[in-house]
């Protein structure tokens, strides 16, 4: 049997109203321009009257798709602020709050011409923020580290597909830049900090990577970073974390315990309200910032 896509679209929609899911249209949309290989939305709307390349493989996205797998592993494809990311289940999805975090850095690093020669992503996963960090600064150097050699596989793959050169590293926490003996003029990381497994969402936890969220002990990657910073870091730097909302207070007592008197150091909320980053900067001064 052939339907066009406009028929698909409304028969899907309607099997979504009956079986009460919570599934958008634009997921529908998607999954529609994914069988038919088209290239944006207005190629879709353009073809709307044609028939669907193959029901088959659209019911098999279907199934999935109802069956609460995330939109983004479906299609292997999640946007991370001007870049596609390839994901599937080895990498954790892209956060918003997480392009808030490389967007804010690549401000500062330009507000106060920070030096950006070597740039550091802890806990890379997909890669998505080393990635934009080398989109954004051509000319530096970055690297990756996680201690997942699959979510590396991600990572790398993205590199290819991106063009852009990344060097990744596997290991646990900051072992791996000691290791190498590399140090950092920016180092920029979004770590497995939740603390309490009630605030992860059900569908994230039946479909995405645990240990890219969940720490049993939310601030042991910062705790890691704060005690060997020397041994990684330049004289002058900028360090930016995405935080847990409720981290502040523990945050707070680590950076006074670990750094010298002179560093600075700023909590951020996110466009949720919800305290989210932390920067911590030696050798500069971010009093002109906006």
């Amino acid at each position: 049997m052939e339907l066009t896509n406009r028929e698909i679209f409304f028969k899907t929609k309607e099997e979504v109203k009956n079986k009460n899911l919570e599934i958008s249209d634009n997921e529908i949309f998607l999954l529609i321009e994914k069988v038919n290989n088209y290239q944006n939305y207005t190629n879709l709307i353009l073809n709307f009257d044609k028939n669907l390349a193959n029901l088959n493989f659209f019911n098999e996205l279907k199934e999935r798709l109802f069956n609460g797998e995330p939109i983004q592993y479906i299609l292997n494809s999640a946007p991370f602020v001007d870049l596609d990311i390839y994901v599937d289940q080895r990498v954790l999805i892209p956060r918003v709050e997480t392009e808030e975090l490389v967007t804010k850095t690549r401000y500062f690093i330009e507000k106060l011409e920070l030096e950006h020669k070597a740039i550091g992503d802890m806990c890379t996963g997909s890669g998505c923020i080393a990635l934009f960090m080398k989109n954004s600064f051509k000319d530096s150097q970055i690297y990756g580290s996680d201690i997942s050699q699959d979510a590396l596989e991600v990572a790398s793959q993205n590199s290819k597909n991106l063009n852009l050169d990344i060097n990744f590293l596997c290991g646990d926490k900051t072992k791996p830049f000691i290791e190498l003996g590399v140090k950092f003029d920016v180092f920029i990381s979004n770590p497995p900090y939740v603390q309490n497994k009630e605030d992860i969402e059900e569908k994230v936890k039946k479909n995405e990577p645990m240990n890219a969220i969940y720490s049993e002990d939310g601030v042991a990657f910062y705790r890691d970073v704060f005690q060997n910073y020397r041994k990684f870091m330049n004289d002058k730097f900028m360090m930016a974390f995405e935080i847990n909302y409720d981290q502040e207070h523990q945050l707070t007592e680590l950076v006074e315990e670990y750094f010298p008197s002179d560093k600075k150091y700023m909590f951020l909320k996110d466009i949720y309200g919800l305290t989210r980053f932390l920067f911590i900067l030696k050798g500069y001064k971010y009093d002109q910032i906006n």
